[in-house]
């Protein structure tokens, strides 16, 4: 990941709890396969090295922007996310690769094990690097998708195959890849027990300002208590990174969002006090309007600020608000 945004989701997938309900709001429906206990972090880093045909070392290495292990009752999975921003065009290989990469670790890790007990039984296990009951840790990949437009990339390998008319039956024999994409519009929000909910349910909605105040409104008492690593994704995610500042809401960890939705409304309605009313209402409105357009605010929410602090007809509010908008 790179980028602001793309930080913001890893530190709010650095908690467990997220980080297992990110599986199992959307993988398993609402179903607690994956439980916050299991989780251990484990490196994003995967390194590979061999020899080619020549006898020259080549060394591969791949960053995943967050993986874990889950240890069940007698063996372990790995759960890696991928986030993106923008969509992939080659995110079915490049997927393909880091999965391949894990498991070829494991290999490794195993074959280095044996070599240094020395307990292979005969020349095939020596060759292999593996025993015979050998078994490999599965590996699990979600590509988590947080832009606010559609996805339009492949959703696996063969989307991005061009097979001639002529080869059609080699098909049956190729292997395909999947990309388990996950994004605001193929997941229900109420499957999920953290605030991943809010984080889908505010990313469906994110090219309408009015809708994510209303949805922020209508839930006070969570929004007033809402976690830092929460609210800072949420923030890098909805490009409202220079709207919703702490400052003032912060306490104990947590973000109060309801009073951060009427601080600009707030600002610009007092720089119109001192001016007499009829020429207050104007110089808020004007202030309102600069202030919300400089701060990325969309314009429809701007114009239902306009109607609700100012007592306006929304008809009014728009022209107004339209005499500002560069």
């Amino acid at each position: 990941m790179a980028g602001e945004k793309d930080l913001a989701v890893m530190r709010f997938l650095e908690k467990p709890e997220n980080f297992s309900d990110l599986f199992n709001g959307s993988l398993f429906q609402g179903k607690q396969v994956l439980k916050a206990e299991m989780l251990e972090s484990m490196s994003g880093r995967s390194a590979l090295s061999f020899r080619d045909k020549d006898g020259r070392k080549v060394s591969v290495r791949r960053y995943r922007d967050a993986v874990c292990k889950a240890s069940g009752h007698t063996a372990y999975a790995v759960f890696a996310v991928e986030g993106q921003g923008e969509t992939h065009y080659a995110m079915p290989v490049r997927e393909m690769v880091y999965d391949a990469m894990n498991y070829a670790g494991q290999v490794k890790a195993l074959s280095d094990k044996h070599r240094k007990k020395k307990d292979y039984r005969d020349g095939a296990e020596f060759l292999s690097g593996l025993l015979r009951e050998d078994r490999l840790a599965p590996v699990v990949t979600i590509c988590f998708y947080y832009g606010t437009g559609e996805w339009e990339g492949p959703l696996d390998l063969f989307d991005m195959l061009d097979i001639p008319e002529e080869y059609e039956d080699m098909k049956p024999f190729m292997t395909n890849y999947k990309v388990n994409l996950v994004q605001a519009s193929n997941v229900a929000p109420d499957n999920f027990r953290t605030d991943l909910r809010h984080v889908f349910s505010l990313l469906g909605m994110a090219a309408d300002g009015a809708g994510m105040k209303r949805y922020i409104q209508e839930r006070p008492e969570e929004f007033r208590h809402i976690s830092y690593e929460t609210f800072d994704c949420l923030r890098e995610l909805l490009h409202v990174d220079k709207w919703w500042k702490t400052d003032g809401f912060e306490r104990k960890g947590e973000v109060d969002m309801c009073k951060a939705l009427e601080e600009i409304a707030e600002m610009a309605k007092d720089e119109g006090k001192a001016e007499g009313k009829a020429e207050g209402v104007r110089v808020g409105i004007k202030a309102l309007a600069e202030i919300c357009e400089k701060l990325g605010v969309p314009f429809e929410q701007t114009v239902e600020m306009v109607t609700e602090k100012f007592g306006m007809p929304s008809e009014d509010a728009r022209e107004s608000v339209e005499l500002y908008w560069k």
